[in-house]
């Protein structure tokens, strides 16, 4: 019995650092979190280009998208503002993200990361940045967003001399 113990003890401390060793590396992408990355941009070129088939295939239909003000925005009402008219020299939008970590559940995926957006208002360029945290659901054999979150990134204080 002693043997047998003895044995399970020196197996198993010969294997932890090699099992140390595996979690330390970055896992790679899965082709579920690429695909679901992809989707992710698919859906930021359909808010710049204002493309509401697009919108409409990636958004779920139950979709909320709750802004830093507290603001909830559905589906619905993302469709009424990309069927408008878009109005004379307003500002060409494009969005970035950054710092994108994915986890994956099951037919569940969830993006956290930054995202940038860069405009121009009344000559001025800008860029926000906010954290972002978005659900994506596989329904039907395709992947959908469900749910957004948006967190404003304070603005970066000037060095002071």
């Amino acid at each position: 019995m002693r043997i047998i113990l003895l044995l399970t003890l020196v197996l198993s401390a010969a294997t932890m650092p090699v099992a140390a060793q595996e979690t330390d590396r970055p896992a790679s992408p899965s082709s579920t979190e690429e695909e679901v990355r992809r989707l992710e941009r698919e859906w930021l070129d359909a808010y710049e280009k204002y493309d509401a088939e697009a919108m409409a295939r990636i958004v779920a239909d139950d979709f909320a998208i709750t802004f830093p003000n507290g603001r909830i925005q559905t589906k619905a009402q993302i469709m009424a503002m990309l069927k408008r008219p878009r109005r004379e020299g307003a500002p060409t939008t494009r969005f970035r993200t950054d710092e994108v970590q994915a986890r994956t559940y099951g037919d569940t995926v969830i993006l956290m990361g930054k995202v940038i957006e860069e405009s121009e208002r009344e000559g001025k360029a800008t860029t926000e940045e906010s954290r972002y945290t978005d659900t994506y659901v596989k329904r039907e054999g395709r992947w959908q967003v469900v749910a957004s979150h948006l967190s404003n990134v304070p603005a970066a204080k000037a060095e002071q001399k």
